[in-house]
Formats: C-alpha cells, sequence, structure tokens
C-alpha cells in the first residue's frame, strides 16, 4: 500500500499521475478514442480545466484545475475507472491510485507543464516535444490548433 497521500485544495492547479500496472504501453493505441473522450465527458460534467496533458505509453500526466478540491478527486476516480473498463482491463489496469500534488504558484505550474512536455524526450521517443502528438505541447508552446485533445485556457486562474 502507497505512503502518498492525495491532497485536494479548492481553486488551485493539481498536477495528477496515473501510471498503468506493470507499466504496461498500452495506453497510446487507443487514448484519442478513451482517454480524451473520457477527459471531455467528465470536465463539463464536474466544471473542471485540463490545463495540460500528456500521455505516455504506460502513464499519464495532467495538470488539472477546479474551484472545488473535490472535483480533482472526482475526475480522476471517473475517468480512471472508466477507463480501465473500456481498456477490458482483467484485473487492476492502474497500478494504484493516482499521485495528487496541489500546485500553489504559477511559476511551480510552469515548471511541471515543462516537466510533463519533456517526458517522451527524455524517455527517447522523441526527439523534441512537438513530435508527440500524446501531449498539449503543440497547443500551448506554439498555439496549434489541429490537437488531438485541446486544453482549457488557464490565464489568471492560479494565486
Amino acid at each position: 500500500m502507497s505512503r502518498w497521500h492525495n491532497r485536494y485544495l479548492d481553486g488551485h492547479a493539481h498536477f495528477c499521475t496515473a501510471t498503468a500496472s506493470d507499466r504496461r504501453p498500452v495506453l497510446v493505441d487507443r487514448a484519442d478514442d478513451l482517454l480524451y473522450r473520457q477527459w471531455n465527458a467528465a470536465r463539463e460534467l464536474l466544471d473542471m480545466r485540463v490545463l495540460a496533458y500528456v500521455v505516455m505509453p504506460d502513464h499519464i500526466h495532467l495538470m488539472l484545475w477546479s474551484n472545488r478540491g473535490s472535483d480533482i478527486r472526482k475526475f480522476l476516480q471517473r475517468t480512471l475507472s472508466l477507463s480501465a473498463r473500456a481498456y477490458g482491463a482483467a484485473g487492476r489496469f492502474w497500478k494504484e491510485r493516482p499521485r495528487v500534488l496541489p500546485i500553489c504558484s504559477e511559476d511551480i505550474c510552469e515548471t511541471k507543464i515543462d516537466y510533463l512536455h519533456a517526458n517522451p524526450v527524455r524517455r527517447g521517443l522523441v526527439a523534441t516535444p512537438g513530435e508527440w502528438v500524446h501531449s498539449s505541447y503543440r497547443q500551448l508552446a506554439c498555439g496549434a490548433d489541429d490537437v488531438v485533445f485541446a486544453c482549457d485556457a488557464w490565464d489568471g486562474l492560479l494565486r
């Protein structure tokens, strides 16, 4: 059992990570069909904002924001549980509950977003962050609108 304790704060961004059980590389193949559809439905239902993301073969990173911290938890519970069912997982699909870190400043938020965007490069999957399609990098850093999942604006949200 993990000793990590998630904290959810009202009106804050939250850096979230979820990892596939046994680090199986199954997430990217059907991300468009499953994860992004679940994220869209949940953010509308819960009045959430997805500020940034990266979907790696075996884990995801999200930067989420909501007026109510409890909605971050609900978003993650809903999307991770529905995606596990949709992936047809026999047994445990996600390694453990997601790890969630509240972000208390715009500088830290930007640092975490840079970290998640650089993830595919550090893993040797691409040479530059813009080459990885399952990431918000092209939208946020380059202004592209032809992305697989569009993030929400976050100007003025962070304290």
